[in-house]
């Protein structure tokens, strides 16, 4: 099984460095690394971490002058006195740390002397250093850093670090493989750890491009890891990234690694039974009551779900319009009309028991499109393939050689925007995608009629001429007629690539269908415990089952949104247009899939009786079976219906 090792420079940065280590021990973790520790605070440093019985496997020595922007010393002609002196600092903490092994950076290209004056000059001191470390038992470990990380780095590839390792030809000078750099820089992580594998001395994983927790993004880390797991790589693998929003929060993708959860380790927020709802929160949302044959609004107390409908307050809407909608749900009064876990388990439309409604009612449920780099990429595909997925993949390829890097870090609307722009015309790769996607006017559509969602537990539909689709998971806002944001919750907006892939005229019967929006299982609303601000560092989690056995896991970040949901929500109201029951808000999507399913070359999608989980770790998790829409329980549950079972029960 990999040894996981926290990096004690960039995770649990909420707490003083003297208390992470224990925080570490408590999440399970047996060792640790560091970058570049204090030299004044070695000797308490060693302590902490031999406090907690932890083993320090890596950090690294010191790179020079970091504010004159220096990232090492060895490749320098001119440092050789300072790089031997860092060298033997370095071996000092090593023995006062417990080190075994030690990143030693090359530093940075000279533009006055050629490379291989360098490379004698990196050969000549790593041989050296290497020679001192042996007598401690220590290992010295070289970086190639990616050229869109640090361009002047004098290593930016594995293939020259490689040769440097061999060149040197001490069994003590080895690589340090890391995947987020390498990813940036070549990817096809697998085989070329695997080609490298005699001279790796340490491993270190984070996302990319991001660089948050590893399964956030390009990497399918779980697989990666197995494979590790496979070779004869005994050492350790040092989790140097900085994590979106906090060290235990985004913590749960090692839990395989580290061992399951316990009371006082947790990897996440507290969730219920079932674990598809936290504990912790202000939650509202809609339950259909078979004793009144229609809808009542209700929130969770104390794993009951409470009818709190009254006169004050008959819709969500209500509630969604008031000061603090959160500070009502937390005191309103109410019936117990069943136990959260029980209607967590039931299927909508159960007969003759209360289920899960879209916890929304008079809003209007609206859409962006495009929000986020990858899903730009794909759109642009759809519509080059013009809705074949045979030719999707040779797409894929043309316009990610030449646009997916661009797009990873351009801001909507600015001026870097606007130059790209001029460059992707040139080359005859513009979309109406791109248009809406990095120009200043964001993608927004109607995508549910008022009242059609459907919610946890229910079937989403697929139009029946659909046969290239897939689940889009987002974040959905809950807007007041005012645009305030009071909530969120989470959304399936169910897509149809071949349909809207022929034209965006189409985009309506792409979109709005039987069945096709789910939201839930509940709105969070906003409070001083949950705001705006998480959302923006969050992640969303999906997996999806075959009937057939298959399985795909995905994730989508936040950080990686295109236009802040402040911004988009402005686009949609203000002077312009107005919502009287304010709308929800689907914030685009991240993730897309395309891996073949079936034929290859075709990528994903759906099949019937697909199980679809949408999960977020402040929200909960929606879950919902795929069917055609034309075999989904037919709308039938319109505005007219609401107002007159409301009036029948004396609430208007």
């Amino acid at each position: 099984m990999p040894k996981l090792a926290a990096n004690l420079s960039t995770m649990f940065v909420d707490l003083p460095i003297l208390q992470r280590p224990a925080a570490a021990a408590k999440a399970g973790f047996s060792a640790v690394e560091l970058r570049f520790p204090d030299p004044l605070q070695i000797d308490p440093l060693a302590k902490a971490i031999s406090d907690c019985d932890l083993q320090v496997v890596l950090f690294n020595a010191s790179p020079g002058n970091q504010e004159a922007g220096e990232l090492g010393l060895a490749a320098l002609p001119t440092e050789t006195a300072r790089f031997k002196r860092s060298i033997h600092t370095a071996l000092s903490a090593a023995q006062k740390l417990g080190a075994k092994c030690i990143h030693v950076l090359a530093g940075l290209r000279d533009p006055n002397i050629t490379r291989s004056e360098q490379l004698k000059t990196a050969v000549k001191n790593y041989s050296w250093a290497a020679q001192q470390a042996q007598q401690h038992g220590i290992t010295l470990v070289i970086e190639p850093l990616a050229p869109v990380i640090a361009k002047h780095y004098f290593i930016t590839s594995l293939e020259r670090a490689v040769d440097l390792v061999s060149t040197v030809g001490s069994p003590n000078f080895k690589i340090l493989f890391d995947l987020f750099h390498l990813q940036l820089a070549g990817g096809d992580i697998v085989a070329r750890f695997t080609s490298v594998l005699p001279v790796i001395g340490h491993v270190q994983i984070a996302a990319a491009p991001s660089r948050a927790e590893p399964d956030r993004g390009e990497l399918n880390i779980d697989f990666i890891l197995q494979e590790i797991d496979k070779t004869t790589y005994s050492g350790w693998v040092g989790c140097e990234y900085s994590p979106a929003s906090t060290t235990l929060e985004g913590l749960h993708w090692a839990n395989r690694w580290l061992g399951a959860p316990t009371p006082d380790k947790p990897f996440a927020q507290p969730q219920s039974q079932t674990g598809l709802l936290p504990v912790e929160g202000r939650f509202l949302g809609r339950v259909w009551d078979p004793t009144i044959n229609g809808p009542c609004v209700v929130t969770v107390r104390d794993g009951a779900v409470l009818d709190i409908t009254s006169k004050k307050a008959p819709l969500v809407r209500d509630i969604c319009e008031m000061d603090n909608p959160a500070a009502y749900v937390a005191t309103a009064t109410g019936r117990e009309i069943g136990k959260l876990d029980h209607l967590l388990a039931t299927p909508a439309g159960t007969t003759g028991q209360p289920y899960l409604l879209a916890p929304c009612d008079l809003q209007p449920v609206k859409a962006c499109g495009v929000t986020f780099a990858k899903s730009m990429i794909e759109r642009v595909i759809e519509e080059q393939a013009a809705g074949n997925p045979m030719k999707a993949e040779e797409i894929r390829n043309r316009v990610l050689s030449t646009v997916g890097s661009s797009l990873r870090d351009v801001r909507a609307g600015s001026p870097e925007a606007a130059e790209l722009k001029l460059a992707l015309l040139a080359e005859g790769l513009w979309s109406q995608y791109l248009e809406v996607g990095i120009g200043p006017d964001a993608e927004v559509f109607s995508k549910a009629q008022v009242l059609s969602s459907v919610g946890h537990g229910a079937k989403v539909g697929l139009h029946p001429s659909s046969t290239w689709n897939n689940p889009e998971p987002e974040l959905v806002l809950a807007v007041s007629a005012q645009g305030r944001i009071v909530g969120a919750s989470l959304g399936n907006d169910v897509n149809l690539r071949d349909i809207e892939g022929r034209s965006a005229l189409l985009l309506s019967k792409a979109k709005d269908n039987n069945a096709s929006c789910a939201i839930g299982p509940f709105i969070r609303l906003f409070d001083a415990d949950f705001t705006l601000d998480h959302l923006r560092r969050t992640e969303l989690g999906m997996t999806i089952e075959g009937p057939e056995g298959y399985r795909l896991e995905g994730r989508s970040s936040m950080a990686e949104i295109s236009r802040d949901p402040e911004d988009l929500v402005k686009q949609v109201i203000g002077r312009h247009h107005q919502y009287p029951d304010g709308f929800m808000l689907f914030l685009g999507t991240g993730f897309a899939p395309t891996q073949d399913r079936d034929v290859p070359g075709e990528g994903f999608t759906h099949k019937r009786g697909d199980r679809v989980s949408i999960r977020c770790a402040a929200l909960g998790q929606l879950e919902n079976t795929v069917d055609l829409s034309s075999n989904c329980p037919e709308w039938c549950f319109g505005i007219r219906d609401l107002i007159s079972n409301l009036a029948r029960r004396g609430l208007i």
